[in-house]
């Protein structure tokens, strides 16, 4: 029930709309109730008045007819023809006002529902961007938009031809069996006697359909995920020739949401045969009743034939309220699903700073612990505490999962520290509102990001009216300018594909880098931004941010000690800890974590240059011996001559 109560905060203003709709319904409805009366009056008044040659005084029973009478000429014998002329024509115009009742009211719902729809697709996704970071890792990105499509096109087919539907149920079941109460209160109990079986039978369709549909929706959503990331990978499943395995992955939960559905199916297939029975039963029975009463003249023909009609009416929402409440059991479980999302707590942005001068970058973190899952004993960063002077070109060095890349989510607000304090100027960094942070951080991520719009679009995402110039001169900074020029024949102006598919990972890399460049940040942040490239691209790129980066505070995390070894100072991290701090020159000397490090990928280096340069003299040695071994050919032919 607290799910339908949802709907009409969905409906929102145009709840308002729908009492509209509600009572031209209602009009139709009331209209619709007066042509069996009609039929009644043709059998019992006219007829009956013309064979008795007029005998028979024609007085109204109810105020109904009374009604009707009005509208009649004078009952005269002579009269016949246009006695019946005007009875048709009061059923014409009757159901003529009954359809543009409905029709008006029909179109008035169809359009509130479209608008409030449009209105929720907006408050959703508006609500999903300001969701924390936090609640994109545990959800799957499959199952928000399957929740944000499908989810939503269930409560929008309910909303426009169901809330209005049940009012319309309601009034017609009601009007019918008041108009049969008024001919006979008997024989309208039997006309109904089955409704209860129908009704509580529904319910317990109701709530076992429910059940299912969650599960068969959750199916569904694993579905929507699973060829959500097939799609995102499809280079990595062509790359290691899995596209077997995906089929396979994708037919198993094809299957566990087949069966689902066809146990939905079952319940159907048990429920509406047995509706089907008792509503076909009920009809039946009036048929049976109706003769006899008629027989033993308790009604008369024209009450049996209008009792008729009405029983076909009171059957009519009998037949349409289990499929109303399997409707209402799909739409309450997408309201409960669309409503996880909507009552998820949005990330908070306040904060006293939210504005003013350029922030230095003093950078400090004091004793600060942190970890992704509350209930995980280990943390990611377990008592780190460094500081970061302005304008100064610190590196981030470690391995894998010493924390570097969280020290920057938390730099971000991205995440807050479970302990110990991170200060920026000197200010406490929950001081700064979220918003104004991170316009003033610029950040490259590791994973770069392209939208499947143009090269331009992509690099002057964060100011869209930002003229090409300005576009073009991050572009040779980030040393992807000349590419863009030469290989694509649209220039600026090529459209990358979803996710940048058309660059390659070195190209990524510099389209982002000029993006962030393009913000002007006053802390920027190169989160191994350059090792999809080449070194003599990366010393290129170097050389050029070197100007740039002059008076600003730059954190750059590299696993290659080539990337970082010009840095003022190179912060070394171990299991969310810093074990090191220094210039290059220093830590070499230290000869710890870092010299270490250096010495591994300096014989690396070395180890690959040998090999290379045995590689090559191997050549030349094959080269010698071929030509020694085409001499003789030659001395040979020579002779011959």
């Amino acid at each position: 029930m607290k799910s339908f109560l949802k709907i009409f905060e969905i409906l929102d203003k145009w709840k308002y709309h729908y009492i509209t709709a509600a009572v031209l319904l209602l009009i139709s409805v009331s209209m619709r109730m007066l042509e069996p009366k009609i039929l009644q009056i043709v059998v019992d008044k006219v007829i009956v008045f013309f064979l008795s040659d007029g005998k028979t005084r024609m007085v109204a029973d109810d105020a109904v007819s009374k009604l009707i009478y009005n509208f009649l000429p004078e009952w005269k014998l002579e009269n016949l023809s246009i006695m019946l002329i005007y009875l048709g024509v009061i059923f014409l115009v009757v159901s003529l006002f009954r359809g543009l009742f409905s029709f008006v009211s029909s179109a008035l719902s169809a359009s509130s529902t479209e608008k409030a729809m449009k209105k929720l697709r907006d408050k959703l996704f508006s609500h999903i961007q300001q969701l924390p970071l936090e609640y994109y890792s545990k959800t799957p990105t499959g199952e928000l938009v399957q929740r944000c499509t499908g989810d939503v096109e269930t409560i929008r087919k309910f909303s426009s031809m169901h809330v209005v539907e049940v009012l319309r149920l309601t009034a017609v079941f009601i009007g019918a069996f008041t108009m049969m109460a008024l001919i006979n209160i008997n024989y309208a109990l039997i006309a109904v006697m089955f409704v209860p079986v129908i009704f509580f039978g529904g319910i317990f369709f109701f709530r076992k359909e429910g059940k299912i549909w969650r599960e068969h929706e959750k199916r569904q959503d694993k579905l929507t995920s699973i060829v959500q990331e097939n799609l995102s990978g499809i280079r990595v499943v062509k790359a290691f020739a899995k596209e077997q395995y995906e089929i396979e992955k994708f037919t198993s939960m094809n299957k566990e949401k087949k069966e689902w559905g066809l146990k939905l199916m079952g319940l159907h297939r048990i429920f509406w045969p047995s509706s089907d029975f008792f509503v076909h039963l009920q009809i039946a029975i009036s048929i049976f009743a109706g003769g006899y009463f008629a027989l033993s003249n308790t009604i008369t023909v024209g009450e049996f034939v209008a009792f008729y009609s009405y029983a076909t009416l009171v059957t009519w929402p009998m037949r349409r309220v289990p499929q109303l409440i399997s409707e209402m059991g799909m739409t309450s479980v997408a309201i409960d699903r669309l409503y996880s999302i909507l009552d998820t707590e949005e990330e908070k942005y306040e904060g006293k700073i939210n504005g003013g001068k350029k922030i230095l970058g003093n950078i400090e973190f004091k004793d600060v612990y942190f970890r992704y899952d509350k209930n995980d004993p280990h943390y990611v960063l377990n008592g780190a505490s460094f500081k970061i002077n302005a304008c100064e070109n610190i590196a981030l060095l470690g391995p894998t999962g010493s924390g570097k890349s969280t020290i920057i989510s938390l730099l971000l607000r991205f995440y807050e520290p479970e302990n110990g304090t991170i200060t920026i100027d000197g200010k406490n960094i929950n001081e700064y509102s979220k918003t104004y942070l991170r316009h003033k951080f610029g950040v490259v991520l590791q994973k770069p990001f392209l939208f499947s719009t143009t090269l331009k679009d992509n690099i002057a995402y964060v100011q869209p009216d930002t003229e090409l110039d300005e576009v073009i001169e991050s572009a040779k900074v980030a040393n992807i300018h000349r590419i863009i020029e030469e290989i694509f024949p649209k220039s600026y102006e090529t459209v990358v594909g979803e996710k940048g598919v058309t660059l390659s990972g070195g190209q990524k890399q510099r389209v982002t880098l000029a993006r962030t460049l393009l913000k002007n940040p006053d802390i920027l942040v190169l989160d191994d931004s350059t090792s999809s490239v080449d070194s003599e691209t990366e010393f290129e790129i170097q050389k050029a941010l070197r100007g740039i980066i002059e008076d600003k505070t730059t954190i750059v995390i590299a696993h290659r000690i080539t990337s970082i070894q010009d840095c003022d100072r190179i912060i070394v991290l171990d299991k969310g800890k810093v074990i090191e701090s220094g210039t290059h020159e220093e830590l070499i000397a230290n000869n710890g974590f870092y010299k270490k490090i250096y010495d591994i990928q300096v014989s690396i280096e070395d180890e690959i240059n040998d090999e290379l340069s045995e590689n090559r003299e191997a050549s030349n040695v094959k080269h010698e011996t071929r030509d020694s071994k085409r001499q003789p050919l030659n001395g040979k032919h020579e002779k011959i001559k």
